[in-house]
């Protein structure tokens, strides 16, 4: 069995359609919860979600966060980039609904009971540690349910040298750079909608190369994601896990009272 269907096996019950993966998008941007904070990623491991999508970036002071932009502006009640901010300032800030913005080990501390990936967007952001971000992951044995959405060949190469056996997403910046990317030894590429439509014999020659693609499907809808599905893609990174859930006749991981009693006390 792959890792990928491993990792669908043990967090939920599919249909004919388990080789899917549904990762929600900043934690699903079709619910009342602000994205990329906890309370999202709650409501989407409860409807569906096989693995929480989010954004990494840094504090001045080095904090690992949860933001999607450089600055704070759009997605809070403050002003700035975040690097440039302290972890105390930017803990300080409504993200909206009166969540914060999560650290990564707030993240951790709320997954490790449950059963949901992570897929940690990598961003190329000022004082943003790779090498940090691994060593969380390994400290909380979280290994076999992380996945490292990487941007660059030498994002790998830097964090392959950390450690060994980790699992990579292609978060290719072109679809030129694919085979770059593979060649780096990527077993999981992400591709955007377009690309499927610019190149229409990308995606048979990437399966028939045994690569798994996921595709960023936006707000596409249940019979687009069902389409998805039937064209043999890995993995779905949706807004709309819910949805996404009845495409592929998927139940998602229960998540228990205690660990909902923990987030809301955070």
């Amino acid at each position: 069995m792959s890792i990928l269907l491993s990792v669908i096996a043990t967090i939920a019950a599919c249909s004919d359609m388990s080789g899917t993966l549904i990762a929600a998008h900043r934690g699903g941007m079709d619910s009342a919860h602000a994205e990329n904070t906890l309370p999202a990623f709650e409501h989407a491991a409860r409807h569906g979600a096989h693995a929480i999508e989010m954004d990494l970036r840094a504090t001045a002071d080095g904090s690992i966060v949860v933001l999607h932009d450089r600055s704070v502006d759009r997605t809070t009640n403050g002003v700035g980039h975040v690097h440039e901010l302290s972890l105390a300032f930017v803990k300080g800030l409504d993200a909206g609904g009166d969540a914060r913005i999560p650290t990564l080990r707030e993240v951790i501390d709320w997954a490790t009971p449950l059963d949901v990936a992570l897929l940690l967007d990598m961003k190329p952001a000022p004082r943003l540690d790779h090498g940090e971000v691994v060593a969380a992951i390994q400290k909380a044995k979280l290994e076999q349910r992380a996945f490292f959405g990487v941007r660059s060949v030498s994002d790998v190469e830097h964090m392959s040298s950390n450690a060994d056996g980790l699992r990579f997403v292609g978060f290719v910046p072109d679809v030129d750079a694919v085979d770059d990317f593979i060649a780096a030894g990527i077993g999981i590429i992400r591709l955007w909608p377009k690309w499927l439509n610019e190149r229409p014999d990308l995606l048979k020659r990437l399966q028939r190369a045994g690569i798994q693609v996921w595709v960023t499907t936006g707000d596409a809808g249940i019979e687009r994601l069902k389409t998805y599905a039937a064209m043999g893609i890995a993995g779905l990174i949706t807004d709309r896990p819910a949805d996404a859930a009845q495409a592929l006749g998927c139940v998602g991981p229960a998540v228990t009272g205690e660990s909902r009693q923990g987030t809301s006390n955070r």
